[in-house]
C-alpha cells in the first residue's frame, strides 16, 4: 500500500491466535472499543468536519449502553484541558452498560489540519494497544481505520470497519469547484475494506460503492442504517414566530438546509431554486451551518450568488444550532432540502422527516435511503434549478401533499430508533465472533 503502513503492529497471524470473548449475552454484556481519530462524538455537527458521524457515535454508544454493553469510544486529544480530562460520560448513564469517551494523545494536543492526520495514526494506534483489551473493535471513517486494523491485531480482536463517506464516490460526484479526495485514502480505504472481518454501510448505495469500486467481498459487507433521536426529532410546535425575523413570517414561511456549507452538499442549487421560485410565493431559505474545512471561499460565494439573483434579502445563513434548536426549526419549516450531489445516507433528512417536515433530495446515493419518494418526501432527479423549483412549489401549494409527507415522515421516524440500530449492530457483532 502506497504511502501508508497500519502502524507498523504484528498481524494477528503473527501473533497467534487469542480467544475471542463473545459475551453478548454474558454478564456485563461485550467490551466494544468504537475508534473515532479525526472527530469527537462531542463536536457540535455542522462544525468543521462534525456532522452525521458524531451523531451517530454519540447515538449508538449510549444505546450499546443501555443493551448492557460496556463501550470505549477513543478519540485524539485536540486540547490540553481534553489530556487532562482524560475520559468523558457519553449517554445519559440510563442503562446497565457505560459509554465513555477517552481522549488520547497522538500529536500536539490542538487541533492539526486533515491531511497531517494520516502521519498521527501509529502514534493513536500505540496509545490504542495501551488501553483495555477489548472484545471488538470497530473504526469509523478511514482515518481511525488506520490506527484501529494495527490495534484489533495487536490484541487479538476483530477488526470491523464503516467509512461514512466513501471516498472514491465522493469523487464521481464532486462539484466543479471541490477538490478531490486524495489517492492515498482511496489506497487506504481499499486496504481497510478488504481486511476488516466486516464492514458495515449506513446505505445499499454505500455497499454498492465499497463492493464496486474497492473490490470488497460483498457477503462481509452489512446494510445497517442509522437512527433517531425521536425524544429530540419528534412532532410538534416549532420555533415562536415572534421570535423570528419578519422576513420568515411571510405567507409562505421558510425552508430549511442543514449541514456543512460546501459545495458537496449543494447549497449553490438551493439558492438557484429559490430564485427561480415565483417572487410572490417564494419563502425564506434558511441555511445552518458553518463552512466545511476548507471551503470558506464557497461560503462567500453563497452569499455573492444570492446577491446576484436578487435573492438575498430571502436567504438567512445561520451557524450551526443544538439539537433542540434545530429540531424546533425543522418543526417550523415548510420544507428541509437536501440537494447534495452525494450523501452516504443524509441523516438531516431522518431527522426532519421524523419532525413531520416534508423532505425534498437530490435522486442520488444514500438519499434513496433516507428520504421515500412519495411518503416521507420528493426525490428530484435533475439539478436544474427549475425543476428543483417545482418541487418546492408542489410542497408549497399541493392539497394533501405536505400533510400526507409530514404522516409518512413521522412513521418513518418511529421506525429508525438508536435502540434497534444498536442491537442490529451486537447481531453483526456476534455474528463476526462466531466465524474467529
Amino acid at each position: 500500500m502506497t504511502g501508508l503502513t497500519f502502524c507498523g503492529c504484528r498481524t494477528l497471524a503473527e501473533q497467534g491466535p487469542k480467544p475471542m470473548a463473545n459475551r453478548a449475552d454474558g454478564p456485563g454484556g461485550m467490551r466494544l472499543a468504537l475508534i473515532c481519530l479525526h472527530t469527537s462524538p462531542l463536536a457540535r455537527p455542522g462544525v468543521g468536519d462534525a456532522g452525521g458521524m458524531n451523531v451517530y457515535l454519540r447515538a449508538v454508544a449510549a444505546a450499546f449502553a443501555r443493551l448492557g454493553h460496556q463501550v470505549s469510544v477513543y478519540t485524539r486529544a485536540t486540547s490540553a484541558e481534553e489530556l487532562s480530562q482524560g475520559a468523558a460520560p457519553l449517554g445519559s448513564g440510563d442503562g446497565p452498560g457505560t459509554a465513555v469517551l477517552h481522549y488520547l494523545r497522538a500529536g500536539p494536543a490542538e487541533p492539526v489540519e486533515k491531511s497531517d492526520l494520516p502521519a498521527l495514526a501509529p502514534e493513536f494506534a500505540a496509545a490504542l494497544a495501551r488501553q483495555s483489551r477489548p472484545d471488538l473493535v470497530h473504526s469509523h471513517y478511514w482515518l481511525s481505520g488506520l490506527a484501529g486494523q494495527a490495534a484489533a491485531a495487536s490484541w487479538g480482536v476483530p477488526h470491523v470497519q464503516s467509512l461514512h463517506t466513501v471516498a472514491a464516490m465522493k469523487n464521481r460526484d464532486l462539484a466543479a469547484e471541490d477538490t478531490p479526495e486524495a489517492a492515498i485514502r482511496l489506497e487506504g480505504e481499499r486496504e481497510l475494506v478488504t481486511r476488516a472481518a466486516r464492514v458495515v454501510t449506513v446505505s445499499a448505495a454505500e455497499r454498492d460503492g465499497i463492493v464496486g469500486d474497492y473490490g470488497a467481498d460483498p457477503g462481509r459487507v452489512t446494510v445497517v442504517g442509522p437512527g433517531v433521536d425521536g425524544t429530540v426529532f419528534r412532532p410538534g410546535a416549532g420555533p415562536d414566530l415572534a421570535s423570528l425575523p419578519a422576513a420568515w413570517r411571510g405567507p409562505a414561511g421558510y425552508l430549511l438546509m442543514a449541514g456543512r456549507v460546501q459545495p458537496i452538499k449543494g447549497q449553490d442549487l438551493a439558492i438557484r431554486a429559490l430564485a427561480a421560485v415565483p417572487a410572490a410565493a417564494r419563502p425564506t431559505l434558511v441555511v445552518s451551518g458553518a463552512p466545511g474545512s476548507g471551503h470558506l471561499e464557497y461560503a462567500a460565494h453563497l452569499k455573492t450568488l444570492a446577491a446576484e439573483l436578487g435573492v438575498a434579502d430571502a436567504v438567512v445563513f445561520l451557524g450551526p444550532q443544538s439539537p433542540g434548536r434545530l429540531a424546533s426549526l425543522m418543526r417550523g419549516a415548510r420544507a428541509a432540502l437536501m440537494p447534495s450531489r452525494s450523501e452516504t445516507f443524509g441523516l438531516v433528512a431522518l431527522e426532519a422527516a421524523a419532525c413531520g417536515t416534508p423532505v425534498i433530495g437530490a435522486d442520488t446515493t444514500g438519499l434513496r435511503s433516507s428520504v421515500v419518494d412519495g411518503v416521507t418526501g420528493l426525490l428530484v432527479a435533475s439539478r436544474r434549478p427549475a425543476e428543483w423549483a417545482l418541487a418546492i412549489e408542489r410542497v408549497l401549494t399541493e392539497p394533501g401533499l405536505a400533510a400526507r409527507l409530514s404522516v409518512g415522515g413521522i412513521e418513518l421516524g418511529r421506525q429508525r430508533t438508536w435502540d434497534h440500530v444498536a442491537a442490529a449492530l451486537v447481531a453483526t457483532y456476534a455474528a463476526v465472533a462466531r466465524t474467529m
